[in-house]
């Protein structure tokens, strides 16, 4: 699993970003519909601890989100400056592990 899963005009901003994060790991990059379908259905049942979109709805089938874990403060900081080039930072909609563009 990869940025490089990710739209080619994305994967260098991501990579970018994980370049000046270390302590964080990449977790979920694209995934497809079904793959989303089965992380939803997961989520209804209270078996995933972060938000997830209906299939169709998550910007990791259109390759265009990735998640990290690491400690609160690093992905925040991430985030922070993922923000400030633009991309969007889940950790203000109480999913601090995703980001997307």
């Amino acid at each position: 699993m990869g940025l490089d899963q990710l739209q080619p005009w994305l994967a260098p901003w991501a990579r970018w970003l994980v370049s000046i994060s270390p302590g964080l790991q990449i977790t979920s990059v694209r995934r497809t519909y079904w793959q989303q379908l089965e992380l939803y259905q997961a989520s209804r049942r209270g078996e995933v601890r972060y938000p997830v979109a209906p299939p169709g709805y998550s910007r990791h089938e259109q390759g265009r989100a990735w998640d990290m874990i690491g400690p609160p403060e690093l992905l925040a900081r991430a985030g922070y400056w993922w923000e400030r080039v633009g991309g969007s930072y889940g950790g203000r909609l109480g999913d601090p592990i995703h980001f997307e563009a």
